[in-house]
Order: structure tokens, then sequence, then C-alpha cells
């Protein structure tokens, strides 16, 4: 990878690879404020990762179809005739025209709403009518190979739909091997989607990424994390959280020295079925992921909540989210009311960005308060923890080394 000198000064890239990490300082405000720097990621970064930006489950059956906005581009999810999904560039060959302008359901095919071309489902040009002035369009044929609707680059992995808009990175499993390899032991795929929520937050992306730690819970997530000694030995200073990065992914592991938490028991008014499980893994595995530079993907006993963010402007993000659970708990009565309880949990009873007593809604909202701190210069001089940050620098460091 690149050291990161064109874009970065050697003061800047010197601080931030500072040996003892609680001497080290991290990336200056400009780069979650300068419109400048957002353009330069828009173009070095995300086009050659695999950026998650939907669900398989946003079409549930075939011939579903939705259009996206990432990274300014126009898209097409689709899951065609064959099961499959698909991510196609939502511009038809004639003459640039939207193809699709809202989601639809059943379809056979996509047609221009300008002049009538047709493609199918897996974006294959089918008809260009009158073209030559004969419905056949016989006499002048469009050549379907150079004229079809041009695909994306995608891969659907644990409900996630990754898009590699460059479409020269790692295969997306060799990508993200550290995090496939730590899931492995669990049935995401059965999984059932329970539970969709989108909002805009006012906070540039990369503050999603720098919140994989557990220094700020009892601070932030009140009336969830109350209590710093279930964070940390009080005695030794310890952490129960270890801190890992690899790759591309961070992860969010509890170590041996956590105290054991009570989980509901059947026949409870929490109880739910657990995330099956394809074997019993050896030891801890993470509760919180990352895989970079956008997607996160948090582990319950019983409940996956994937969630995507999508940079908008230098100070608006975009977040994605979803909550899937075991096979037939969603629509049962019995249910209903843990069910609720998750997703209270998370996003708050009243399911919305201004209710604070949610997990996301409290992240998001001290995110907010991050981003605007950075428009004073005293944000330049931004300092981490060595006992709780490790991942913070890792991913700083991983954005130098992609825009450099």
């Amino acid at each position: 990878m690149s050291n990161g000198q064109a874009n970065f000064s050697a003061e800047t890239l010197q601080a931030l690879r500072e040996p003892v990490l609680d001497n080290a300082r991290g990336l200056p405000a400009s780069v979650y404020t300068s419109q400048s720097f957002f353009d330069l990621e828009q173009a070095s970064l995300f086009p050659k990762t695999w950026m998650g930006i939907a669900f398989d489950t946003d079409v549930p059956k075939c011939g579903d179809a939705i259009p996206l906005t990432v990274q300014g581009l126009p898209l097409i999810l689709v899951r065609d005739n064959e099961g499959i999904v698909r991510v196609l560039h939502n511009v038809c060959r004639h003459r640039a025209t939207l193809v699709l302008d809202e989601p639809c359901e059943a379809l056979t095919n996509f047609k221009c709403p300008y002049h009538g071309w047709t493609y199918d489902l897996q974006g294959g040009l089918i008809a260009t009518p009158f073209w030559d002035g004969t419905p056949g369009s016989k006499s002048i044929p469009v050549d379907p190979c150079k004229n079809s609707l041009v695909p994306v680059r995608c891969h659907v992995w644990n409900h996630v739909v990754f898009v590699n808009l460059e479409g020269a990175a790692p295969d997306l499993l060799n990508y993200l091997e550290p995090m496939d390899r730590e899931l492995s032991h669990l049935d995401i795929d059965c999984l059932e989607v329970g539970h969709r929520q989108t909002w805009d937050f006012a906070a540039n992306w990369k503050l999603v990424m720098e919140n994989w730690e557990v220094y700020h819970h009892v601070w932030v997530h009140e009336g969830v994390f109350d209590k710093m000694s279930d964070e940390v030995d009080l005695g030794s200073g310890d952490p129960y959280t270890d801190m890992i990065a690899d790759g591309n992914t961070m992860m969010l592991r509890a170590n041996d020295r956590r105290p054991p938490i009570p989980k509901p028991v059947e026949g409870s008014s929490g109880f739910l079925p657990s995330i099956p499980r394809k074997w019993e893994p050896d030891g801890h595995t993470s509760a919180a992921n990352a895989v970079l530079p956008n997607t996160t993907v948090t582990i319950g006993a019983m409940a996956y909540a994937p969630a995507l963010y999508i940079p908008i402007a230098p100070g608006v993000t975009q977040a994605r989210m979803a909550w899937y659970f075991a096979p037939g708990v969603i629509g049962e009565n019995c249910f209903e009311s843990a069910v609720n309880g998750v997703l209270d949990r998370w996003l708050g009873p009243a399911r919305k960005l201004a209710d604070r007593r949610g997990i996301r809604p409290q992240d998001h909202r001290c995110m907010e308060l991050q981003q605007a701190a950075r428009s004073s210069p005293i944000a330049d001089d931004v300092k981490f923890s060595t006992t709780w940050e490790q991942n913070v620098r890792y991913f700083q460091h991983w954005v130098v080394d992609q825009i450099g």
C-alpha cells in the first residue's frame, strides 16, 4: 500500500505513527469537514474497496427491484428470475435516462420510460422498438453485447450486498476473510429480516468506524451500559474486550476476563431463539465487527444487526440498518414482545434518530457532536488511549493507506 505521503503532511503521518499510542495524534479535522478531502475519498478510496450498499432482503422475490444512489451513481438492485441478486448501473444505453425510478415488484424486464428500450433482469438488451422505424428494428439492429445495462461487480455476504465499483478488488471472501472466519460457525443465511431502518445524521462516515471501541459505553449509552465495572477490571485496568484489527476488518471480542452475562431463559419475556450454529466455536467470538470502509456487523445471541453507512457529504452520512432473527421468530405473537425489546434497545421505543434511548441514536448523536467540534482548530489535536483505542488508530492508518 501507499505510505500516504501524497495527501498527508510528513508531520501528520509522524504523529499518527508514533510508536507509543498514548503519544500519537489523530488525523486533522479537515479530513472530516473538507469537501476536497471528501471528493478525494469518493474518487480514490470507495471505488476500489468493497462497499456495503443494501441487503438481499430489500429484494426478497424474483422480479423485485429498487433504485439506489451510491457514490453519486444511480444503481439498480434486482433479484433476477433465477433468484440471483444483481446490481446494475441505472442508465439506459440509448440517451442516458434512469431506467427504474421507484421500487417495483414482480418485474419481468426493465423498460426505459423515454424511448422504450427494454432490458431483461440480468441487464441484457432485448428490445429497441422503432429504432429504425420498424417495430422489430431488424434492418438496423442494436448490438446487445455493446448496449446492455452495465453490471456492477457485487457479492452477497450474510445478507449484505457489497459492490466493488472499480471492479479490481480481491474477491470479497478474501477481502473480509478474517471476518468470514470469525462468523463461520453461525448460520446467518437462514435468518429472517425483522426490521429495517434508514436515517441520515450530521456526521462524517469515518466517525462511525472510529467508534469501534468500548471506552465510550458508559457515557454515551446511558440506560444500556451503565457501569464501568462491566467493561474493565477496576483493579488491574484490563478491559474485558479485546480490540482486534486484521486486514480490512475490525472486531470487538469478549475475553476470558469478562464475567458471565445472564441470558434470558426460555419462557421468559425477553427470550428469543438463538442464531443457529453450524458448530460450537472454541472460545469467545466477536460481537461487534466492521468491514472497512462502511459496513458494521453486530452479533448478539438472539439477533444479527448489520448496518451500512453511506457517505452523502463531508458532514452527512446515511445509516441503512437491518435486524435479523432466527427462523420462525417474526410473525409469532409469543416472540413479539422480545423482538420489540431488542429493537427498543437498539433504536429506542420511537425508532427515530431523535430518540436518545437507543444505542444507535445515542452513537449517532455523539458523532454529530464530534463533527460539530471539528469546525475548531483545537480538533487537530486528537489523542488515543493505549488501553482502549488501538482500533481507532488502525482505521486512520487504513484510510491513509487507501487514500495515499
